[in-house]
């Protein structure tokens, strides 16, 4: 490195008396210019992976919410045949009674002509089943204090068979006419 210090310190004036060329300046200053644009910094896979693990808690927290809220809801609802255990059979049998009703309902505007008719009759037939829907309730809410009792279970599918028997009713006078 000596005989390089030594070279320039030796030829200093040839060094220092040459100007640069015209425009060199400028050129220096556009290059400086286009240096500055701004950075594009393109995301990585770490922060790709923070981005989806706030997106993962906050679909969590929403989910946790929603169910915390609806709880009171579905204990309510479930509260109604709170302590009820129905046999395979018999929950078989009132769904069973419970689909024929209401398939027969929907045949009974199919076998009208009028409308309105059609709509009291639905009403009517509506307002019969919620009552006898009511006893039912009033049934399995007895069954719940006595699990045991035979009778309960064999008047809670009556009632069920009487609700789709009322509709097979209702069915036959409108063929009839």
């Amino acid at each position: 490195m000596n005989n390089l210090d030594n070279l320039i310190h030796e030829n200093r004036d040839q060094f220092d008396g040459i100007e640069p060329l015209d425009g060199h300046f400028e050129r220096f200053r556009e290059r400086l210019g286009a240096a500055e644009q701004p950075f594009v910094a393109r995301p990585s896979r770490f922060s790709l992976l923070k981005v989806a693990a706030i997106i993962l808690v906050i679909i969590t927290g929403s989910i946790l919410v929603f169910d915390m809220a609806t709880r009171s809801i579905r204990e309510r609802f479930s509260s109604d045949r709170a302590g009820i255990e129905f046999s395979a059979e018999m929950a078989e049998a009132i769904q069973y009674y419970d689909d024929r009703a209401m398939a027969q309902l929907k045949e009974v505007s199919k076998l009208t002509n009028d409308r309105a008719q059609a709509d009291q009759i639905n009403r009517d037939a509506l307002k019969e089943m919620q009552s006898l829907d009511e006893s039912t309730r009033e049934l399995e809410k007895s069954l719940a204090e006595n699990p045991n009792c035979e009778r309960l279970r064999a008047a809670i599918i009556q009632n069920q068979q009487m609700k789709e028997g009322m509709m097979t009713n209702i069915i036959s006078q409108l063929n009839k006419h």
